[in-house]
């Protein structure tokens, strides 16, 4: 076991040297989309600022504690899209028969998949949006100690891995159906447009789904509604390990339906 997960981790780390040395061979265009990426996501917020400061607020939420749940499902999505984004390819590998090739190597095939295809340069444009989400949260009033430090850290994975399971989820499922654009669509909008507000504004049933069934809240309003103290019951520490176990279990979850899926598969035969 400690063998096959060091051959996975020098294999992961070899990825991303030669990716971060083919994207630093043009080192200046590496600057200035890092610029860039930072000032579309300042304008964006300071708008959101603006419009909030407007209604005083929402579900009891004050101004700068939706910025910093915005900044957090913004950091979290764009994480996802850099470590684990690869995975993303799927759908497109099972119509053209490339996900043979996959699967008759030796290694894992999900994992060569998300290694060739994440683009995981992108990770160090989320410098810009880290800097934004810290300076939310400073605003906020979260605790920057050394435990508001770690539960901030680990909640940003935990978020991370949430959107993993579900999307993995939604590829496994494009084994059998083939086309699930649609499906990617509506998780897509669902998380980056109506998972930046607190869900309590949803109602009730809206809640329960965005908890249970498609769990995007537990990547967006509880980790930041724990790091805020506005989750009643749930302190920053037991909340963040709460949310972690969770997580494991969606992960888990997800693996278990994909490994069931991908016995199902069936060669396109190109």
């Amino acid at each position: 076991m400690g063998a096959k997960v060091s051959y996975y981790w020098k294999l992961y780390w070899k990825v991303i040297s030669m990716q971060l040395r083919s994207r630093m061979s043009f080192r200046l265009n590496f600057f200035v989309m890092l610029v860039g990426v930072f000032l579309r996501e300042a304008a964006t917020l300071a708008l959101m600022v603006v419009l909030v400061q407007k209604f005083d607020g929402l579900a009891g939420w004050k101004t700068w504690e939706i910025a910093f749940l915005y900044s957090f499902v913004t950091l979290t999505f764009r994480n996802f899209s850099s470590f684990v984004g690869g995975i993303g390819k799927i759908p497109s590998f099972i119509r053209t028969g490339e996900m043979d090739v996959y699967l008759l190597t030796p290694s894992d095939p999900l994992f060569l998949i998300n290694c060739r295809n994440t683009m995981i340069w992108r990770s160090f444009y989320n410098i810009g949006i880290l800097a934004v989400t810290i300076y939310c949260a400073f605003q906020a009033g979260i605790s920057f100690a050394p435990g508001g430090i770690c539960c901030l850290a680990v909640l940003i994975f935990c978020g991370m891995f949430i959107l993993f399971a579900a999307y993995l989820i939604v590829y496994a499922i494009s084994i059998r159906v083939v086309e699930v654009s649609s499906l990617l669509k509506i998780l897509d909008s669902v998380y980056k447009q109506y998972m930046i507000y607190p869900i309590p504004i949803y109602g009730r049933v809206a809640a329960w789904i965005f908890t249970f069934l498609l769990p995007l809240g537990l990547a967006s309003y509880y980790p930041s509604g724990v790091l805020l103290g506005k989750i009643a019951g749930l302190t920053m520490g037991w909340g963040t390990v709460g949310i972690a176990a969770v997580t494991v279990l969606w992960v888990i979850a997800a693996f278990l339906f994909w490994h069931v899926a991908i016995k199902r598969y069936n060669s396109t035969g190109t």
